[in-house]
């Protein structure tokens, strides 16, 4: 396989980690490098290596990679044998395919992690197959940084046919520091106040009622104080009704991969909660919880639900009633805008009106299902 090929290989595996449904992730490390046994050891002195490795995940614990570099040796002390002409710096140039294992997997993105692979190395004017292996363990920059630092051993074989002079493999030592770029720590998000809590189990939905009208249901909403009708023009407070959907003249924030709201929006739940509290006849509100597309549908479905139970728990905070609330998870299956990136959009929570007092329940046009 000649160099051409390798960065061919490379390009095409890196082409196909965008499409994966977990997120591709860039592992760059530079180090060290010394010879080890027989001539080779005495004959080249200290040098340096470095390499850059795209990782497609597999699993949680397992990621298939392709890994470009090099490796430099300086020259060191003559040969002994008669006739062997003295060397001159090494250098190297490989390209390997192979896998990535981590022992934490899911749980832990940072951590100890392994990996072995297979390719060619080009040297002088041969190129001949290669194999490496690494160890390392990796440390998350911070909780919110997609950045891990660490440190390596390596080893890594040069084979050579025995028909050669002086035929015996290279075998090189490496150590250094790794940095990677990649996937995002799935903790388990937190309360609104911030400390990590199991999440709270949720109340089953009301026993079915009678159906209604939507104009029956925005009918039977006094809205603002000065009795007038119900229409899509709020009271003054960022918080007003049309039809079933409660509406918000902003947007209840959430960071990415977070069920914590921003504080900047807990004045917005403040009035959200002084809303439903001045209107006793709205008996049940559905907080319907969604995420954006990165990552699985059951991981997603957990958060969005995560995100609908603190703006339960906030609500509940500011005095609404627990049972007037609950909570729906739609996690990434209704995106209000369809994009790879992550939309701060498609991270948020609504709330619909589904029974009022005396007025029965009213059935959505797209299909809730509440939990």
């Amino acid at each position: 396989m000649n160099r051409p090929a390798v960065l061919t290989c490379l390009s095409l595996l890196a082409w196909s980690a965008h499409a994966h449904a977990e997120e591709p992730r860039v592992h760059v490390a530079a180090g060290g490098a010394h010879a080890l046994g027989g001539t080779q050891s005495s004959e080249f002195g200290v040098g340096g290596a470095g390499s850059g490795t795209v990782e497609l995940p597999a699993t949680s614990r397992i990621g298939v990679q392709a890994s470009a570099g090099a490796l430099v040796l300086s020259k060191g002390e003559p040969a002994k044998e008669a006739g062997i002409a003295p060397t001159s710096t090494g250098a190297a140039f490989m390209g390997t395919l192979g896998v990535r294992l981590r022992a934490f997997g899911a749980t832990k993105v940072a951590g100890p992690w392994i990996d072995g692979n297979v390719g060619v190395a080009h040297t002088g004017d041969v190129t001949r197959p290669a194999f490496d292996a690494h160890l390392g363990w990796d440390v998350r920059v911070s909780r919110t940084s997609r950045i891990d630092v660490g440190p390596f051993v390596g080893y890594t074989q040069i084979f050579q046919p025995n028909t050669e002079l002086r035929g015996s493999d290279a075998r090189i030592l490496t150590a250094g520091i790794s940095v990677s770029l990649g996937a995002r720590e799935r903790a388990r998000p937190a309360e609104p106040n911030g400390v990590e809590k199991p999440l709270p189990q949720v109340a089953p939905p009301p026993p079915p009622v009678l159906l209604q009208e939507r104009e029956e249901l925005a009918e039977a909403v006094d809205l603002c104080k000065d009795g007038a009708p119900p229409t899509a023009d709020g009271c003054g407070d960022g918080v007003r009704i049309f039809e079933d959907r409660i509406l918000l003249d902003d947007v209840v924030h959430f960071e990415f991969d977070s069920a914590k709201i921003h504080r900047q929006s807990h004045t917005l739940v403040h009035n959200i909660a002084r809303f439903i509290k001045e209107h006793d006849d709205i008996v049940d509100i559905s907080i319907e919880g969604h995420a954006d597309e990165i990552g699985t549908e059951e991981y997603n479905r957990k958060l969005s639900e995560a995100r609908a139970t603190s703006m339960k728990v906030l609500l509940v905070s500011f005095g609404v009633e627990a049972h007037r609330l609950r909570v729906v998870a739609h996690g990434k299956s209704q995106p209000k805008i369809v994009t790879l990136k992550r939309e701060v959009e498609n991270r948020r929570v609504e709330l619909f009106v589904t029974r009022t007092r005396g007025a029965g329940s009213v059935a959505s046009s797209h299909g809730r299902n509440s939990r």
